[in-house]
């Protein structure tokens, strides 16, 4: 029974913002009205809005809780219509009676007769609750706005990281494939660093399976993975191969997308020839990747493969408007660049 007790009443604040913020609107023109006529000095029971007050509440109420959100939202109009009418009509010839009881019960038998006729009396209340059911309208259809904005965004939000979530699994069995690759490569040769080959994949898979699960891993970490990777290279290539990783600046305080820079660092090896060149500058929280390479007997293609594909997907959705991704071909020579802008931890 406590448990039921607790599951109606006992809801987080945010749960009671919309009630507490309608109390405090409808508390606000209560006093107000209540300052206008001590200003006019006459009492609140016989002045403006007096009994009135109840019947604006209904409308607005009726309104914002019922007929538009089951009647206008469904495109109803003759019978939201209708019924607005009907209730409108129904509170004034119910409230105007009841109003004089209240102001002949104030002021006694001496009661001076009431400035208006009962026409004008009827014209102007119909009108006053006509437009507090125009507020209603106006504060409905604002508050479903702003819920429809903030669901979309939760979709798009949804969405995106579903997105993300599709690129990294494609880019995972993408890297390890091309590693196997380099491996295999070993292996054909009978070569005697096979076996030094495996520890460097087993690093890599460590690095892929439990470190990538995070949102952000660390810019030394993935230096770290690239140094694996191109140790790994380094093995099939032959040894006079001109292979050069450099890397300055502070990478310990940047943190990015696990696996952001690999695309980049294969194509060097999956498309180039003859040399390698890469190097890592952090500045900041600002990182610039740079390569070059020889161009093999197959032309390079910037734009080609799963790998170049996947990451300009990725930027996009992660680093809009703070990424730079150019690519240069010449006779003899390809070149990436990179330039990203990070938040810093």
């Amino acid at each position: 029974m406590q448990n039921r007790f607790q599951q109606l009443f006992y809801k987080p604040l945010p749960y009671y913002l919309p009630a507490l913020f309608h109390c405090m609107v409808w508390l606000v023109y209560l006093l107000f009205a209540i300052y206008i006529n001590n200003y006019q000095g006459v009492n609140f029971l016989i002045g403006h809005p007096s009994i009135h007050i109840i019947a604006e509440m209904i409308v607005f109420y009726a309104n914002y809780r019922y007929f538009i959100p089951t009647l206008l939202a469904k495109m109803k109009v003759p019978r939201f219509l209708l019924l607005n009418v009907a209730t409108i009509l129904g509170l004034v010839l119910l409230f105007i009676p009841a109003y004089h009881a209240l102001r002949n019960w104030y002021l006694g038998p001496d009661a001076a007769p009431f400035p208006l006729p009962y026409q004008e009396q009827f014209v102007l209340r119909s009108f006053e609750l006509l437009m507090f059911a125009g507020f209603a309208c106006i504060a409905r259809f604002s508050i479903d706005w702003f819920s429809f904005q903030q669901k979309t965004k939760e979709l798009e939000n949804t969405h995106l990281k579903t997105e993300l979530a599709f690129l990294r699994s494609q880019l995972n069995p993408h890297f390890l494939f091309n590693t196997l690759n380099a491996l295999y490569g070993l292996a054909i040769k009978q070569s005697a660093e096979t076996s030094s080959g495996i520890m460097q994949l087993s690093q890599l898979m460590r690095y892929v399976l439990y470190e990538t699960n995070e949102d952000r891993v660390n810019l030394a970490k993935e230096v770290e993975m690239i140094e694996h990777f191109l140790a790994l290279q380094r093995l099939r290539l032959p040894l006079d191969f001109p292979l050069n990783f450099e890397v300055k600046g502070d990478v310990e305080k940047i943190f990015l997308e696990p696996l952001l820079l690999m695309p980049i660092i294969e194509n060097v090896f999956k498309h180039g020839a003859g040399f390698a060149s890469i190097s890592l500058l952090a500045t900041g929280n600002n990182i610039t990747l740079q390569t070059s390479n020889g161009i093999g007997t197959k032309p390079m293609v910037a734009t080609g493969g799963i790998g170049l594909a996947n990451l300009e997907r990725r930027l996009i959705h992660l680093y809009p408007n703070r990424y730079q991704l150019y690519f240069h071909q010449t006779d003899e020579s390809f070149q990436t660049t990179l330039s990203l802008t990070f938040d810093l931890q």
